[in-house]
């Protein structure tokens, strides 16, 4: 197998795995939220993950790895930390770690399969969704923050093979 083959398999891995834990990141949030819009909001960012990361299973090998419990262990950090946040503050530090995101799953695009383009491209469109949902939220547009991410969460089930 060549170097980018190999490059864009582990990518797609790490990419999956990363979902999992943005699902399992969001839903937790969620429950640490006690502001009912806010809770939704957050329901829907982890329903985004859980629908880009079914879009991607496909395209793992068969021995992929779960996600270790040492990444559950930060992610336990991460929303004490999170929960901790005022909501401004929660969205303004996630706007910044979207784009290196945006930009490895960019290079994934370049790399992948004409098979697998679709699914990727979900995967690069949710964490744009993602941007655009922190970005209207702190603008002071929380009636239309969600658009973008149902859009890419209707796409990715839309195209998500029957098994």
């Amino acid at each position: 197998m060549s170097n980018t083959s190999n490059e864009y398999r582990d990518g797609i891995l790490l990419a999956w795995q990363g979902e999992q834990w943005g699902k399992a990141f969001f839903e937790r949030i969620a429950q640490a939220t006690e502001d009912a819009g806010q809770r939704a909001k957050w329901e829907v960012l982890a329903e985004l993950e859980e629908a880009t990361g079914n879009r991607l299973l496909p395209l793992l090998d068969p021995d992929a790895e779960r996600p270790s419990a040492e990444g559950y262990r930060a992610l336990d950090a991460a929303v004490d930390t999170y929960a901790k946040l005022s909501w401004t503050e929660a969205l303004e530090q996630m706007v910044p770690v979207l784009d290196p995101a945006i930009e490895r799953f960019e290079k994934l695009l370049e790399m992948a399969p004409n098979e697998d383009r679709e699914a990727v491209q979900i995967l690069v469109d949710h964490e744009v969704a993602l941007k655009r949902f922190a970005e209207r939220e702190l603008a002071g547009d929380p009636r239309t923050s969600l658009d973008p991410v149902r859009a890419v969460i209707e796409r990715a089930r839309a195209a998500q093979p029957t098994p």
